[in-house]
């Protein structure tokens, strides 16, 4: 090889960095390597954000741990995967298991239990039947999952078929679909179709199933936004994607390739890559940070794209085990890692201080010596134009433009808070869920976060200060929205609906109720900030302190 060749290839080298950089951002084109990379990007995350060394250590860890994520989205795609130990995530899920004692709204005692069941726990024809109310879609959703995964009838799937809107969806309530509401309906009318419920259907059911089925699957079709996403609420988002991504594939509809929802060159799973973060976690819409639920919901859709591309069931018929059959003996705790040290926060305090991260100076040298290599290489080939300089000169440039403006922090760094430039005060702020105290899945301390004072800087809100002061404690926390719309769906775990449909988190400041959302809500010096969890839209808290 000559040297003037090696001379070229040393410029490729630099071409290829940068186009690296670039395809950060690919998108998902439906290939099962692209699945692959993004399902590593969620489950880095998910390790990240629960200090895990892997993901069986995660399945392995302490209780208080595991159940500060939304734990029953992560487990259907990881329990389907077959790569996973589950012994000690089985004994563990046995606290959480509802009991007659511990009342729970339906869908969530049947979603747990269905776990459980997985699992190798043992549950009666009657309760499953008891959480089964007609009038409640989401009960008859998992229940129907539950009757298609052990072959007992506990209703008849006409009475799921009848609650379809005249547009074809489904919903909570009201005359017109929803989209995410639809694909989990189809998601459990979808083995009646194919044949792969262990129930039997009569040919007249399995008509009226069938075209309950191609009228949703049309209504979503017709529903798709033209970038190729779905919207839920008014909101373009992640979850409603990824859901009528499970949908189609139990299906056998391809997402990537079927004609029907494909629009402007974009499709479900092309889609995805506008709410994937250069890091590989999700976002619930586009401007968002990313969530728990979100990361938990994409890793579904992928696994179940991935069960389709290999011809296996649908994600939701499961392989039953025995472990919660079997007396195990009791795991060591992995011992819960502490919230950052004061060393920690006086690294972070340094950096801070010093307004640049050293890893930019580093970079830059890094790549100024780069530069003049290249250009001592060019003046050693006698290639020294001003095409080629301009070109080395243009390439250096970009990067340093990728070092000097874009972020990277380590999952320690980003859970270190931020320090204050200009303080005008503090507030207090705690956190608790006293509602469901004692109640099945609740945390066995109703405090989750006690009065913690915060300082803050003129102009910031309420729910500022909660996503400050939940990064610092590593407190998950799932949000939709940003600036003054943001909103809270879910804290250390716990999710609106999960007990009822009328439970969730609200906020008071000095005890009172606001009438605006907390991304709205500014504060001010010595406020008193409480988010607290409700059952009754704050009816049950109305009165006490």
């Amino acid at each position: 090889m000559s040297f003037g060749k090696l001379g070229q290839r040393f410029l490729c080298v630099l071409l290829a960095a940068l186009c690296a950089i670039t395809a950060i951002h690919a998108g998902f084109t439906g290939s099962a390597e692209e699945a692959d990379r993004y399902e590593e990007g969620i489950l880095s995350y998910l390790t990240g954000a629960s200090s895990a060394e892997s993901v069986q250590a995660w399945l392995d860890g302490p209780e208080e741990e595991l159940f500060r994520h939304p734990v029953e989205w992560y487990f259907l795609p990881l329990y389907q995967s077959g790569k996973y130990d589950f012994t000690s995530f089985a004994s563990a899920y046995k606290s959480r298991i509802p009991t007659a004692e511990k009342k729970t709204a339906n869908s969530t005692w049947l979603n747990r239990m269905m776990t459980a069941w997985a699992l190798g726990a043992d549950v009666s024809e009657e309760e499953i039947k008891a959480h089964i109310v007609p009038g409640d879609i989401m009960s008859l959703v998992y229940g129907l999952h539950f009757a298609n995964n052990t072959g007992v009838r506990y209703f008849d799937p006409e009475l799921l078929c009848g609650l379809q809107c005249e547009d074809g969806g489904f919903s909570l309530r009201g005359d017109f679909g929803d989209v995410d509401v639809t694909a989990m309906t189809l998601q459990a009318l979808t083995p009646v179709v194919t044949g792969q419920s262990r129930l039997s259907f009569s040919e007249e059911e399995k008509k009226t199933v069938t075209e309950t089925v191609e009228r949703a699957t049309a209504y979503l079709a017709r529903v798709q936004l033209d970038n190729g996403g779905f919207a839920s609420f008014g909101a373009d988002n992640c979850e409603s994607v990824c859901q009528v991504i499970i949908a189609l594939c139990g299906l056998g509809i391809d997402p990537a390739t079927d004609s029907r929802f494909q629009k402007n060159g974009e499709n479900p799973l092309t889609t995805l890559r506008r709410f994937r973060t250069k890091e590989g976690a999700f976002i619930h819409k586009e401007g968002d940070a990313p969530g728990d639920i979100t990361a938990a919901e994409t890793l579904c859709a992928l696994a179940a794209y991935e069960r389709m591309l290999t011809g296996k069931s649908p994600l939701y018929l499961l392989t039953r085990s025995e472990l919660m059959q079997v007396e195990t003996e009791e795991p060591t705790p992995t011992p819960k890692e502490p919230t950052p040290t004061e060393t920690g926060k006086n690294a972070a305090k340094k950096e801070a201080g010093s307004g640049i991260p050293p890893y930019r100076f580093y970079a830059t040298g890094a790549v100024i010596v780069l530069l003049l290599i290249v250009l001592a290489v060019l003046k050693g080939l006698r290639r020294f134009t001003k095409k080629n300089v301009l070109l080395s000169v243009g390439i250096a440039a970009v990067l340093l433009a990728v070092t000097w403006f874009t972020r990277f922090e380590s999952v320690k760094q980003h859970y270190s808070g931020t320090e204050k430039t200009d303080p005008i005060g503090t507030v207090s702020i705690t956190i608790r869920c006293d509602t469901i105290a004692g109640e099945a899945g609740a945390p066995g301390d109703p405090v989750i976060l006690p009065v913690t004072e915060v300082q803050i800087e003129k102009g910031e809100s309420a729910f500022a200060v909660l996503e400050q002061i939940t990064k610092e404690n590593r407190i998950p926390m799932d949000f939709t929205g940003s600036g003054s719309s943001a909103y809270v769906k879910g804290i250390a775990g716990l999710y609106e609906f999960d007990y009822g449909n009328l439970s969730g988190w609200i906020y008071l400041i000095n005890g009172e109720e606001m009438s605006i959302g907390c991304g709205a809500a500014e504060v001010s010096p010595g406020d008193r900030i409480e988010f607290l969890y409700t059952k009754m839209l704050g009816d049950d808290l109305r009165g006490t302190e």
